[in-house]
């Protein structure tokens, strides 16, 4: 009776990383890549797809091919930059999540705006740039800077739940691309 006892709190254990997972993880994926999917169809940064497979072959061809990459406005730049793809929209969000508290603490550290302008200074524009690099390698290491806060004995359910949302978003604004092209909605 003990061992089912513990095999229910160990599936009940998954089931919550599941859900904590499918929220913090799978949600803002599946929504970005929705986003830079729906965005790069739309303005022709892709040629027209009709599946994943296709898709991806794509963006790994365009992030390899810098010259017209710089064609792309910045964030599907960036996206590039960091891969395209599913490791690409995680990296793209993970840099996201790293500049944004940065920019953050960095406000949050002047009591006013005459404070901010009086610390105005070249050095703290070079310091600013190479901290938005420093953040460019950590968003590149993703998985490390994320397992400190996924450490537990699923793991494994984060990176399949984040995929899948990567897998869902994708999909779906395929799949709007090209019902919006049979209507001639472009």
């Amino acid at each position: 009776m003990q061992g089912v006892t513990f095999g229910m709190v160990g599936l009940a254990a998954m089931i919550e990383t599941i859900i904590i997972a499918a929220f913090k993880a799978g949600l803002p994926v599946a929504l970005a890549s929705y986003a830079l999917t729906w965005w790069a169809l739309r303005n022709d940064y892709l040629d027209s797809v009709v599946d994943i497979d296709e898709l991806e072959k794509q963006i790994k061809q365009q992030s390899k091919d810098k010259k017209n990459r710089k064609k792309a406005d910045p964030v599907h730049n960036k996206w590039l930059a960091f891969g395209g793809g599913f490791y690409g929209v995680v990296a793209l969000l993970t840099y996201l999540v790293i500049e944004l508290g940065e920019i953050l603490d960095f406000f949050l550290q002047f009591e006013s705006i005459s404070a901010f302008f009086s610390k105005l200074s070249f050095s703290m524009f070079i310091e600013l740039i190479i901290d938005a690099f420093m953040n460019f390698i950590l968003a590149i290491a993703w998985p490390w800077y994320w397992l400190g806060d996924i450490a537990g004995q699923h793991i494994w359910v984060w990176f399949a739940v984040a995929y899948g949302g990567y897998w869902a978003g994708t999909r779906l604004a395929l799949r709007h691309h090209m019902e919006r092209g049979e209507k001639g909605d472009n």
